[in-house]
């Protein structure tokens, strides 16, 4: 898929879910699609890098039981990151990336999403409600967790 310049709208079904944000769907069009949730950051899955961190599983299984094999609309930002083109997948009206911050499963990825203040009031109050992933008072952003092992790797 060319890699849209501007927000574009994609209407098609998730055929496979890789982790807590990234899901691969058809397109209407019978593309493949590789969508990074927008907005967000879910615990890291294991890789030849580093372990499972915490609650990735948790993430993961929340995104599939969503999305997969379901329709969705997909708004791409135009974005593109490690060969993924970045959206928020919508399913029935809702956003992928909201339910997962409001589940406290993933993080506000203030990074990328730093105007959005609906993601920072939805993790704020799955903080406060000790949610998922915030029953641990010492649970670790991805960014540093990830940045953990590439430091050891040097």
């Amino acid at each position: 898929m060319a890699l849209p310049l501007r927000a574009e709208w994609v209407d098609g079904r998730v055929v496979s879910v890789h982790d807590g944000d990234t899901a691969t769907l058809v397109t209407a069009a019978g593309q493949i699609l590789r969508v990074r949730f927008y907005g967000v950051d879910a615990p890291e899955r294991q890789t030849e890098d580093w372990p499972d961190q915490p609650y990735a599983a948790e993430a993961a299984d929340f995104s599939r039981r969503l999305l997969l094999e379901r329709p969705v609309t997909v708004r791409l930002t135009g974005e593109r990151t490690y060969r993924r083109e970045v959206g928020e997948i919508f399913i029935d009206g809702k956003s992928a990336t909201r339910e997962l911050v409001r589940a406290g499963l993933g993080w506000w990825n203030a990074r990328y999403a730093r105007d959005d203040r609906d993601l920072e009031r939805l993790e704020k109050a799955a903080r406060q409600a000790r949610c998922g992933l915030w029953r641990d008072a010492q649970a670790i952003p991805p960014w540093k967790f990830r940045g953990r092992y590439r430091r050891r790797a040097r």
